[in-house]
């Protein structure tokens, strides 16, 4: 459990409010005659997402302003082109001894993707990377979450990744969420008693009434000053301290401010950390600041411009729609519609119908189908990738190459986002996984008798292997022996089970592939190149090893599988005086490596 903190002086509280000030008020300077703010860009980001005009919807003489909407569907066609959900992450590793392990651990890694709606989670996560370009993931206690990019303050905006700026997170609590953590933060019941208890979803936003108290939470990850840390933590200072940076987590309590400010009333927790806990995912690339584009900030101008010449062509259809006329003489009626029935005649001298044509009509039209295909261009969302018919006279051919040349964007925004996520459970949510896996839960997931036996002959054969060496020579015969008496030994004492397997676990160290990148077409490369080998092979031992790599590759559990008794001899090891299987045979079986057992001369 992390160490309780005191009361500190406010040294780190003035630093978060600090940064988060120039945050949220000051521009960077990312290139010559070029300022920047991530706050104000992913404000804007939001009111595109939400189809917001921020002066509302109706302009000065009261006509309604209509919004068209060019950028979500762009969106979703590359969401349904990257196509990634949770049956492409599997767990693997090289060594041949660990095809079982990879097995229960997949096993196990499905359940946990079904039951933890990591489905929803990943999905969304693409979405998010394509509209906005960026996706950050927090490691917590149980695993792993997405961060609100929106509350996410990068205080050195012209970073490349998030290892080289402090980060502060905005978050929301309520009472019941503050209160579990009144273990390892200080100052709960103070900041429960003084702080206000109105909603604001955004920093910057206004305060929103709730019948349900929340509180302002802010978690700043990155490197502070030693000396105000062990303030923070109430320990005794030394001179170097002053000059000496280390990573750190501080938690802090406030109220926002005007103007985007923050007030931090109370330090809950602070700690140092050996690393930063994000994993990051960028669509674009790096041009100087730390928030890639997306197809939101990438389509800004065209969705303006296509606001405006939908907006034009609905008033000016509005106004072409009317029938209006006119005459010099005060005399003839004021409303043909009203004043006049069928049969009447009208007496005037220049009695006629104004024209109310929109003159600019093919203008606008051809404008507007300029801006849709630039929009296309940029978002690589041709009608090939829509799913819609090409012109008429495209060749299948062509048809064929478009969809090839537009697919290759989609293999890159694969292969970027594979690598993140291979992080993320491999590092976050494997070894927690792994933990948790004993003979109880290996038959719960596989629910089959026969592959629990199988695990215990894997338990059994790691056993060998560590104490081959002080078993010494024998042969093939009496490794069977010792094998199958270890193999009752351990069924007769779970206790010996549970202290074996924790020894066997220990040297497993998966790989995350994250199987949404041309690996497929890869995969079926090397199942041809083997289905090769495997007919011009003919030694049979190297042929069926062969055959049992590619029934791994396609998911086939091969050790399941009946096979031939095994009646060819294993060669004798070579020994130096007395027979040494005759010595290995006599061992106790729960007798550790390294103290072999007396024998008689």
């Amino acid at each position: 459990m992390e160490e309780k903190t005191n009361q500190v002086i406010p040294s780190l509280g003035r630093q978060i409010e600090r940064e988060i000030k120039e945050y949220t008020t000051e521009l960077v300077n990312i290139a010559s005659q070029k300022d920047y703010s991530q706050f104000k860009l992913t404000r804007r980001i939001s009111m595109f997402e939400n189809k917001v005009y921020p002066t509302g919807k109706f302009d000065s003489q009261g006509n309604y302003k209509f919004w068209v909407d060019i950028i979500s569907p762009r969106v979703m066609s590359e969401v349904k082109n990257v196509d990634f959900d949770t049956k492409d992450i599997e767990v693997y590793s090289a060594r041949k001894k660990d095809a079982l392990r990879n097995i229960i651990v997949n096993l196990k890694l499905k359940e946990y993707l079904r039951e933890t709606g990591q489905a929803e989670e990943i999905n969304s996560s693409v979405e998010e990377g394509s509209a906005w370009g960026n996706v950050v993931w927090k490691r917590v206690k149980n695993g792993y979450e997405r961060v609100d990019l929106r509350n996410l303050y990068v205080i050195n905006q012209a970073a490349k990744s998030l290892l080289e700026s402090p980060v502060i997170e905005r978050h929301e609590f309520s009472q019941s969420d503050l209160r579990a953590k009144a273990a390892i933060w200080n100052n709960v019941e103070d900041v429960i008693k003084e702080l206000k208890k109105t909603r604001k979803p955004q920093g910057d936003l206004r305060e929103q009434e709730s019948t349900v108290p929340y509180y302002e939470i802010y978690e700043r990850n990155g490197e502070v000053c030693l000396k105000d840390l062990k303030e923070a933590k109430s320990e005794k200072t030394t001179e170097n301290d002053e000059k000496t940076y280390v990573l750190a987590k501080v938690i802090a309590a406030g109220t926002s401010t005007q103007f985007g400010g923050v007030k931090i009333k109370h330090i809950l927790f602070a700690d140092q950390i050996s690393k930063m806990p994000y994993k990051e995912y960028h669509r674009g690339a790096y041009k100087g600041r730390w928030f890639r584009e997306g197809l939101y900030e990438l389509l800004f101008d065209l969705q303006v411009r296509a606001n405006q010449v939908i907006n034009q062509l609905a008033q000016g259809l509005e106004y072409a729609s009317k029938v209006i006329f006119r005459a010099k003489d005060k005399l003839v009626v004021q409303n043909i519609i009203t004043d006049m029935t069928n049969g009447d005649i009208i007496r005037s001298e220049d009695f006629q119908q104004v024209d109310m044509t929109l003159h600019g009509f093919s203008e606008l039209a051809n404008e507007w189908n300029t801006i849709i295909n630039r929009a296309n261009e940029i978002a690589n969302s041709n009608d090939v990738i829509f799913g819609q018919s090409m012109p008429s006279g495209t060749s299948f051919r062509l048809g064929a190459l478009l969809n090839q040349n537009s697919n290759k964007l989609y293999d890159f925004i694969r292969q970027k986002l594979a690598i993140p996520f291979s992080q993320i459970f491999k590092e976050w949510v494997v070894p927690q996984l792994v933990k948790t896996l004993k003979e109880e839960e290996v038959l719960r997931l596989t629910g089959d008798s026969e592959m629990l036996d199988r695990y215990i002959d894997l338990v059994v054969d790691d056993w060998y292997v560590k104490n081959l060496v002080a078993i010494g020579p024998h042969t093939p015969a009496i490794r069977d022996t010792i094998k199958q008496a270890k193999k009752e030994e351990i069924k007769s004492r779970p206790d010996i089970l549970m202290k074996v397997e924790e020894d066997m676990w220990n040297d497993y160290s998966p790989h995350v592939a994250v199987v949404i990148t041309g690996e497929n077409s890869l995969k079926s490369i090397r199942l041809e190149s083997l289905k090769s080998f495997i007919q011009l092979e003919a030694d049979p031992m190297r042929r069926q090893a062969l055959i049992e790599e590619a029934m791994s590759m396609v998911g086939i559990d091969a050790g399941a599988l009946p096979k031939s008794p095994n009646l060819g001899q294993m060669p004798m090891m070579p020994t130096r005086g007395r027979t040494a299987g005759t010595r290995a045979a006599r061992r106790p079986i729960g007798e550790p490596a390294g103290l072999p057992s007396k024998v008689a001369s």
